[in-house]
């Protein structure tokens, strides 16, 4: 019986186009998932911010706005921090430390977002430690030094302090602002994490600036007062702090901010438009942060850095045209807004007395005042000291009409021999002697990737000159730079032993 050719055998072809089509079929079908584009995703995203900061200022004219954004800021940490780890915590942890301004007082506690960043990624750390996510931890000597320093706060706060319970809240507090330091060393392992961070860091100081920017403006012309204190400096000139705490610390910020930034440019092989737009950001957030100490130790690293650059020949005549180019922008409206504060900014550093607030720089003489007070507490306990932030509780009544409320040291070294002595002084400085050895070895070296190193030296530099003046390593954003840093040479290290170059910037 003959078999139908409906019903007759099917060849190879035909079974291939079968096939074939049932492919398509197939994929046409799994083609009908609906996917969301990034770009949308984006819109989507930045649609809710913008209804949450709407929402938020709606809510701030019926609730203290520091509850109100700051349940906001907590909300946007917890979602983000989670999302493609670690990137995700080491973004909360920089931006969280470039906003000290914002506290919430809670039992007596000043909590900044910087703290309630390092909760969240503590938490988030301690869980997946849990679930066997644990990658090894390789500590330097400069890691296992402030570990060092770090107990001693809690030793001297406990055992030399006039009031043991506060200074320990101050250790505590202390240690919370130092921890960005240990996490971030703890995540940054690679080089891949290592460029992600330090791009990071760069962005959010050209927003911070920008903001700065923005707050000074407005001032201005609209005479608002967000972002700045009216009447920190001589007479009724306002003094921008941004996010910072106040201006002293945003100058310093900005200062360092630039100075990477101008390394970056002279170092890169490339001229990037946004390295000389963020230049031009962070130099204008300096300078209209009046801030001395900040101005001045710019000067100085740039003049330490133009000599290592004609070792190094990094000054390209070229790059030196287009920079002198892009900052003769700065000439006009400092000459029309704040050319005549800045001279007086600068040279009127102790002249005049304290009864005449509009002859002298007040701040100066606070300073100096302070200074003074400390050095007899110094030799009550010179070798491990009085306790963290114990300057305050022993100053004399004498000096709370002077100093204020809440006096404090505005120099580093000071205030670290005042608070835990010179033990505590020699463990702090050989941190800082341990990660400059290893700058110093990378530089030598001369190896591709050792411009981010150059670059976040440079900018501890001009921490190490302003914070003379203005004590700002009880903050995080400091110890966000630091760990960068000490990340950044172990990285190089590995990456040398292993025979694998780092790309280029």
């Amino acid at each position: 019986m003959a078999v139908p050719p409906c019903c007759g055998p099917i060849d190879s072809d035909m079974s291939s186009s079968i096939l074939g089509s049932a492919g398509k079929i197939s994929s046409s079908r799994s083609s009908n998932k609906v996917t969301i584009p990034p770009s949308s995703r984006l819109l989507f995203l930045a649609f809710l911010g913008i209804s949450a900061l709407l929402g938020g200022l709606l809510l701030s004219q019926f609730v203290p706005g520091s509850y109100v954004f700051g349940v906001l800021a907590l909300v946007a940490a917890c979602g983000t921090a989670p999302i493609r780890w670690p990137e995700g915590g080491l973004l909360v942890i920089v931006v969280a430390s470039v906003m000290p301004r914002f506290s919430v007082e809670i039992g007596g506690w000043n909590s900044r977002p910087e703290h309630y960043a390092v909760g969240i990624v503590l938490l988030i750390l301690c869980f997946r430690w849990v679930r066997g996510e644990r990658p090894r931890i390789q500590l330097t000597s400069a890691d296992c030094f402030l570990i060092a320093y770090l107990l001693l706060n809690y030793l001297s706060s406990a055992l030399m302090s006039p009031e043991p319970k506060q200074t320990l809240r101050s250790a505590l507090l202390t240690n919370l602002a130092i921890m960005p330091y240990f996490l971030i060393r703890f995540f940054v392992n690679d080089d891949r994490i290592l460029r992600w961070a330090f791009k990071v860091l760069l962005a959010t100081g050209i927003l911070e600036g920008a903001y700065a920017l923005v707050s000074f403006t407005s001032y201005q012309i609209f005479d608002t007062s967000f972002g700045v204190e009216v009447g920190q400096y001589v007479g009724s000139v306002a003094g921008v702090y941004g996010t910072h705490l106040e201006a002293n610390f945003l100058g310093s910020y900005s200062g360092s901010l630039a100075i990477m930034l101008l390394v970056l440019y002279f170092l890169s092989d490339r001229r990037p438009a946004w390295l000389l737009t963020g230049l031009i950001v962070a130099l204008y957030a300096m300078v209209v942060s009046l801030a001395k100490a900040a101005l001045l130790s710019f000067a100085v690293v740039s003049i330490l850095l133009a000599f290592l650059g004609l070792v190094m020949r990094a000054l390209r005549p070229k790059k030196l045209l287009l920079l002198a180019g892009c900052l003769i922008l700065f000439v006009p409206p400092i000459a029309l807004t704040r050319g005549r504060y800045l001279a007086e900014r600068l040279t009127n550093l102790t002249d005049g007395s304290l009864q005449d607030d509009s002859a002298a720089d007040r701040s100066a003489v606070d300073r100096i005042v302070a200074w003074t007070a400390t050095i007899g507490d110094i030799r009550q306990h010179p070798i491990l000291g009085n306790g963290t932030a114990s300057f305050q509780l022993m100053a004399d009544a004498t000096l709370l009409p002077i100093l204020g409320d809440r006096p404090w040291v505005g120099n580093t070294p000071i205030r670290i021999l005042h608070d835990t002595g010179l033990v505590g002084l020699l463990l702090f400085g050989s941190v800082f002697l341990g990660i400059g050895a290893q700058v110093k070895n990378i530089i030598n070296l001369k190896r591709q990737g050792r411009e981010i190193v150059i670059a976040l030296s440079a900018g501890c530099l001009i921490y190490t000159f302003a914070f003379m003046a203005t004590e700002g390593t009880m903050l995080s954003f400091f110890w966000v730079h630091t760990g960068l840093l000490a990340s950044a040479c172990s990285v190089s290290i590995r990456s040398r032993e292993s025979g694998v170059g780092c790309q280029t910037y």
